[in-house]
């Protein structure tokens, strides 16, 4: 289990393997950038801000009571660390055309039509969680990529599980509402 190899790991950090971080950071850093990317939705600063998220939790590792998962605790640093990076830049153009793609989906696929299919409904799906606010974003990361309940997440986020729920909610049909907008209507036959 996650959770009793990442205590493990803190255990051995703070008893001066400054090496077992790097392990920490291994296990955590794929979704660490995707959460990242999620709210300041470009590669640049979501690497910037995985950095620092790492660097923050390292400094106050102390500060992790293991009252939740590691990845929890973990989550709400990279969050208030992409809210801060959100504050400090100017508006700019959106990153939407991002070509990264997840190798398990093309190795599952048997044929080009079906690895086309899935190619196109990930990007979709990519631009309609752009056009959706930080916060509700990162929600449905955490929901659906991550696989949280809505306990965790409620620990991640600050907010009260009520109000989870209410932004899933909410999310989910905004993003319906931006994929049909996409689609023209189609949104129902392909999903």
């Amino acid at each position: 289990m996650r959770k009793k190899e990442d205590i493990e790991l803190i255990k051995q950090i703070k008893g001066g393997d400054v090496a077992a971080f790097s392990q920490l950071i291994e296990s955590h850093q794929n979704m660490v950038y995707t959460l990242a990317k999620g709210i300041v939705k470009n590669k640049q600063d979501a690497e910037e801000v995985a950095q620092d998220a790492f660097v923050k939790a390292y400094k106050s590792l102390d500060k992790y009571k293991g009252d939740s998962a590691f990845s929890t605790w973990l989550y709400r640093i990279v969050y208030n660390t992409s809210i801060s990076k959100l504050r400090q830049r100017k508006p700019e153009m959106k990153d939407v055309d991002d070509k990264q793609t997840d190798k398990y989906e093309y190795r599952i696929a048997d044929n080009n039509k079906h690895r086309l299919e899935l190619q196109e409904r990930k990007r979709l799906l990519k631009l309609a969680l752009n056009q959706l606010k930080e916060e509700d974003a990162f929600i449905l990361t955490l929901y659906y990529y991550k696989e949280l309940n809505i306990e965790e997440i409620s620990k991640a986020s600050g907010l009260s599980p009520s109000n989870v729920k209410v932004k899933l909610h909410r999310g989910r049909k905004q993003m319906h509402e931006e994929l049909n907008k996409m689609l023209k209507g189609e949104l129902n036959s392909i999903l």
